[in-house]
């Protein structure tokens, strides 16, 4: 997701970036010491899960039409809000 949270085994996380090949992430020491993110090394497998409203809004913003006149009140309306 462009923008919203990421969970990394567990943790969410805000994004700052993102790209076609990486997503930029950034950690405040207490973060990292309360949290098993310390012990990740590069390339270490770990489990990802994407903001849940984001997969919704992107989903709801992919039917044709849909972006057309989207406001807050019809996101609200279809339960994104």
């Amino acid at each position: 997701m462009p923008q919203g949270s990421l969970t990394v085994d567990g943790v969410s996380l805000t994004i700052v970036d993102l790209d076609a090949d990486t997503i930029q992430i950034s950690l405040i020491p207490h973060t990292v010491a309360a949290t098993t993110l310390h012990d990740l090394r590069v390339g270490a497998e770990v489990n990802l899960e994407a903001d849940v409203i984001g997969k919704y809004v992107r989903a709801y913003l992919a039917r044709p039409g849909s972006a057309q006149g989207l406001t807050f009140e019809k996101l609200s309306e279809a339960g994104f809000l």
